[in-house]
């Protein structure tokens, strides 16, 4: 890849994951907005690039996923769950360099299912819109 790639910084109120030894923390570094409103992103390095030399569309995914957690994290505080489904539409290239950052809203949630849509930007412009349904584990009756 080109040496000359200008990276984005984070953008301020956004701090790193601190996160270590998980798949994330591998595929990393992520950073979580500060406050209420959802939001997760990285810097988009070349160990994120395909062959066309543009982010991999799994990395989008995976940001989504992420994301997925975290719209619900906003609402309840730290649970346990998993993807049930992730929803996306690939919308626009993500280019190397660039702040990608993933946002989203609760549409649903219930005691065992809950239900989010949130978008994937870069520099303003949208990569990706997606949609997914959590399984929470730890919730009350939640079967």
């Amino acid at each position: 890849m080109n040496d000359e790639i200008e990276f984005d910084p984070a953008p301020e109120g956004w701090v790193p994951s601190t996160s270590t030894g998980t798949y994330s923390s591998h595929a990393g570094p992520f950073y979580y907005r500060e406050g209420d409103v959802p939001g997760v992103g990285f810097i988009a390095h070349p160990h994120h690039a395909n062959l066309a030399k543009i982010v991999h569309g799994g990395a989008l995914l995976m940001l989504a996923d992420m994301a997925l957690y975290d719209i619900f994290r906003r609402e309840l505080g730290m649970f346990k769950g998993v993807t049930v489904t992730l929803n996306s539409e690939f919308l626009s290239a993500g280019p190397i360099g660039a702040f990608i950052e993933a946002t989203g809203t609760p549409m649903r949630i219930g005691r065992g299912l809950m239900f989010a849509r949130g978008e994937i930007k870069a520099r303003g412009k949208l990569l990706l819109s997606f949609s997914g349904t959590i399984k929470r584990f730890d919730a009350p009756n939640a079967e």
